[in-house]
């Protein structure tokens, strides 16, 4: 019958391994946050009178008045005026550009409709196209924006802007790589603009264009290398290439730059945890569970360290974390379970026995400090107290396979081989996706068939 019990035990490990290999690796999360490019608009201005259409003889007469009011950017006032004038008489030009005002006073919904009466009355009206973008952009239409942007472009209106104002609603529906070629073109006009760079960045970067945003970055870099926003471009850049050491490097520049960011902090501190320094990912680690914003990330990378045997540096990060008497119960909780972790990697198993029952004494709940206890207890053939452990375990999902299977090798090892199996059983239920499971089962029904035959 042992070799039937070692074989049960192997397999209930494998059928563990997937949760055990969670506590030796952080999955870093490559997201750095950044600014999206923003809409920037121009005044109307007299000049935006040329190459329109003309207005009609009725409308002639306000030639002097409207070229005044604009150069005095009494916008408002224009606006009234013109707007008691009716569309029935109204052309294409003073239809756009009351929408053009109403554009200007941020009334979107009033600009679109003179700027579609417009069209409406010219239809190969190029400049109106282009207003009617700019007010459905502003009101969260992007696709419906760039297709008006794109009419107004095959009609012939080649102003810049359009081209960032295209790249803009590309980026606001998401059609990133269409937004790199809108602001490629739009740098064509002006290859310095230090925001169309930022924009082609950030078109770059979400496209996953990673090798052309790195070339950009050299020449921005050059010109501002003060920039932490520059430097978590480049961070981002080279850690979705796998460029890892370089990529931290970056994120590390930026921090020195005054980057303070949770996210970022906490993504440094991660990929010096697994890819560079130990010591500074601890002290990384140690700043952020001073800013108490992200306290599970801390409890994540300290179990790391005790998994993987880095024992001083776990020591030390750990002395980082004091908590005041008030911290929350489930918080303190942890705390104790990773001291209690830590001492009993280290063979202090009456020093992790406590700290695991501190940990339960702040929460009852605490799943992997009630599997660690039951571990402690059946090692010192407490096999009573494991077993009610694993049972508390056994009702909270998050723990439930592991708690399960534990009991299962447990029963097992006191010769009670039907009460093991009924715990494999609701194992499989629990996770049928585990194929080991249903081995063990298998293994386990033979062994009870050849106990009773």
């Amino acid at each position: 019958m042992m070799k039937y019990f070692i074989l049960l035990s192997l397999l209930i490990g494998q059928a563990l391994v997937s949760q055990s290999a969670l506590s030796k690796s952080l999955a870093a999360q490559l997201v750095i946050k950044f600014d999206e490019p923003k809409l920037l608009l121009q005044q109307i201005s007299a000049t935006d009178l040329s190459a329109m259409p003309s207005l009609n003889e009725a409308e002639q007469s306000q030639q002097k008045l409207i070229s005044d009011k604009l150069n005095k950017a009494q916008y408002t006032d224009l606006l009234a005026t013109l707007k008691q004038r009716p569309k029935a008489d109204m052309s294409a030009a003073m239809a756009y550009l009351i929408g053009q005002l109403a554009l200007q006073q941020q009334q979107l919904s009033l600009g679109a409709d003179y700027f579609t009466h417009a069209i409406k009355l010219q239809a190969n009206f190029g400049k109106a196209y282009h207003g009617l973008g700019l007010a459905q952009l502003q009101s969260d239409n992007p696709i419906a924006a760039t297709k008006n942007f794109a009419k107004a472009l095959q009609l012939g209106v080649n102003d810049p802007q359009i081209y960032s104002f295209l790249g803009y609603g590309y980026i606001q529906s998401e059609h990133f790589h269409s937004a790199v070629v809108a602001y490629q073109q739009a740098k064509l006009f002006n290859p310095d603009d230090a925001q169309l760079n930022q924009a082609l960045l950030y078109a770059y970067t979400m496209a996953g264009h990673h090798d052309a945003a790195l070339s950009l970055l050299e020449q921005m870099l050059n010109s501002t290398p003060n920039d932490k926003g520059l430097w978590l471009h480049r961070a981002n850049a080279l850690l979705k290439k796998d460029q890892f050491s370089q990529g931290i490097a970056s994120l590390e520049a930026a921090i020195r730059l005054g980057e303070s960011n949770a996210d970022n902090l906490a993504l440094t501190a991660q990929l010096q945890l697994q890819h560079g320094s130990i010591n500074r990912a601890r002290t990384l680690y140690g700043r952020i569970w001073q800013t108490q914003t992200n306290a599970p990330l801390v409890f994540e990378a300290c179990e790391y360290l005790i998994a993987n045997q880095e024992f001083d540096a776990a020591k030390a990060l750990l002395k980082k974390m004091s908590l005041p008497k008030n911290s929350p119960h489930g918080v303190q909780s942890q705390l104790a379970y990773l001291k209690g972790l830590l001492a009993q990697q280290q063979g202090s198993i009456a020093l992790a026995a406590r700290s695991f029952e501190q940990a339960l004494s702040f929460n009852g709940v605490n799943g992997k400090a009630l599997l660690a206890l039951a571990a402690v207890k059946r090692s010192q053939q407490q096999s009573h107290q494991a077993q009610m452990l694993l049972l508390r375990a056994g009702a909270l999902d998050e723990v439930k396979l592991q708690a399960l299977t534990e009991h299962a090798d447990l029963m097992m090892a006191l010769g009670r081989y039907l009460k093991a199996l009924e715990l494999l059983q609701q194992a499989a239920d629990f996770a049928p996706q585990e194929p080991s499971l249903f081995e063990n089962i298998q293994i386990l029904q033979r062994l009870v068939r050849q106990g009773s035959a």
